[in-house]
């Protein structure tokens, strides 16, 4: 039986750079720029609503025991849209941002993925959940000014629904053949390089 996280595994260094960057680092230091953590910001409110498209198609094709799971997740999505509207508000910036082209690559790749074999989505769909915990779990505490954010981000609730993905995931692969594992070790890679990408993005505009 292959297990998502192990997917993730066959390639580290893929993985490190998805969930470990300077932009984390000035976080937890107090070192990142108001400015770099304002453009991330307007990316994610509109890389959060691409996510709950994504997972909204992916309710067709996804079996019965599923359905709560990608239900709870396109709420969550919702919400954080909104959250992040007010935030962005707040901070007098422009919602929704223009998307960056690091951003419309990462656009596209969940929009196709969840449109293919509903196991090869749900294992990309754990990888963008899974690093962006991880990532954010390199930033705590977190400085003063970014604290509530790294919170928000690495909260026991957030926890919990990465955890149901990753079950979720791995019943789906326990059954799949050797080809859709690979095709899903595939799916995963990708996004990992696209969640590199876009700390990238957000660091240097």
């Amino acid at each position: 039986m292959t297990a998502v996280r192990q997917l993730a595994d066959r390639d580290p260094a893929l993985w490190w750079a998805a969930t470990h960057h300077p932009f984390l680092d000035g976080v937890r230091d107090g070192t990142l720029p108001g400015t770099a953590f304002d453009r991330w910001l307007g990316q994610d409110r509109l890389f959060v609503e691409t996510l709950a498209r994504a997972w909204a198609a992916m309710l067709a094709d996804a079996p019965t025991d599923d359905l709560g799971l990608l239900a709870d997740g396109v709420s969550a999505f919702v919400a954080e849209m909104a959250w992040l509207e007010t935030l962005g508000a707040e901070r007098g910036l422009a919602v929704p941002a223009q998307p960056l082209p690091a951003a419309v690559d990462y656009h596209a790749h969940l929009r196709r993925t969840a449109g293919g074999p509903y196991t090869v989505a749900l294992a990309a769909m754990w990888a963008v959940e899974a690093a962006y915990l991880e990532a954010w779990r390199t930033a705590l505490p977190g400085a003063s000014a970014y604290r509530p954010f790294v919170e928000h981000w690495t909260d026991g609730s957030f926890v919990a629904f990465v955890g149901r993905v990753e079950a979720a995931a791995d019943r789906a692969l326990a059954s799949a053949s050797a080809a859709v594992v690979d095709a899903a070790a595939d799916a995963v890679a990708l996004t990992a390089g696209h969640e590199a990408a876009f700390w990238a993005m957000t660091w240097a505009g």
